[in-house]
């Protein structure tokens, strides 16, 4: 049996040694925690944003083709929930919505003739043509005026190019699908020829001023009637004459003694 060696041991000057140049190392490779910059706190929530962007976009590019009743047409609407609340600018949100609004339209003709689905995917569509029009009428009410003319070209634009396809479908859709078809026909007219350039700025001090009532016209005063003939005074009885009185005339006396 061979000997067996002496197990190795590190000196302790050699282990001092080791340990002040790894520390030195570390001070000049790794940032003191009072010096950290912006970067260095911001990295964790960048890298969680970035992991969660790559998520969004592989489910939505998942649920891309979903229709209504599908198990991941929910995942496709809160998709595009976050990406209108991400658009900051007000004419891009509407634009936005349009697309939107054309995308249930188109997922509606696919399903048109199911009577299982059509009913859902007309609903859906309303809602979003609801949502556009709200959209189209805030900016008209608050918005300046070149960005609610901008607002009012995406709903003229809207308008036309639903008008045929949605005549077609009612044609085709079963019953139950139908009055919510009808609302977002509604809804897109409104949108469209409801806030025409007549219209625009109402609310805002714009726009054509509500006509005043014309003032009623003066009554003319009745004639008045012509005062009642004064009735002639009294006739005065004529006073009778008096006759004077016969003054007795003296006693002749007798010019004979």
């Amino acid at each position: 049996m061979e000997p067996r060696l002496p197990q190795p041991r590190m000196r302790e000057e050699f282990r001092r040694e080791l340990r002040a140049r790894l520390l030195a190392e570390a001070n000049a490779t790794l940032p003191r925690a009072g010096r950290g910059t912006a970067w260095t706190f911001l990295r964790p929530a960048f890298a969680v944003a970035l992991g969660a962007i790559v998520l969004v976009a592989g489910a939505g590019a998942a649920s891309a083709g979903s229709l209504p009743g599908d198990p991941a047409f929910g995942l496709k609407k809160t998709i595009e929930d976050v990406q209108v609340a991400l658009t900051l600018d007000d004419v891009q949100r509407v634009r936005l919505l349009a697309d939107i609004s054309d995308r249930r339209l188109a997922e509606l003709q696919q399903v048109a003739d199911r009577s299982d689905r059509a009913p859902t995917a007309s609903e859906e569509y309303a809602q979003a043509a609801a949502r556009f029009r709200a959209a189209v009428d805030a900016i008209q009410q608050s918005a300046p005026q070149q960005k609610a003319d901008a607002a009012q070209q995406v709903a003229d634009t809207a308008r036309d190019k639903h008008q045929s396809i949605i005549d077609a479908l009612e044609q085709k859709v079963p019953e139950q699908a139908k009055p919510a078809l009808q609302r977002a026909r509604d809804d897109e007219q409104r949108a469209a020829g409801g806030n025409n350039k007549d219209d625009r700025g109402r609310g805002r001090g714009e726009g054509t001023p509500e006509p005043t009532r014309s003032p009623e016209p003066t009554r003319t005063p009745r004639a008045s009637t012509s005062p009642r003939e004064s009735a002639p005074p009294d006739r005065t009885a004529t006073p009778r004459p008096t006759l004077p009185r016969s003054t007795a005339s003296p006693d002749t006396t007798d010019d004979h003694d």
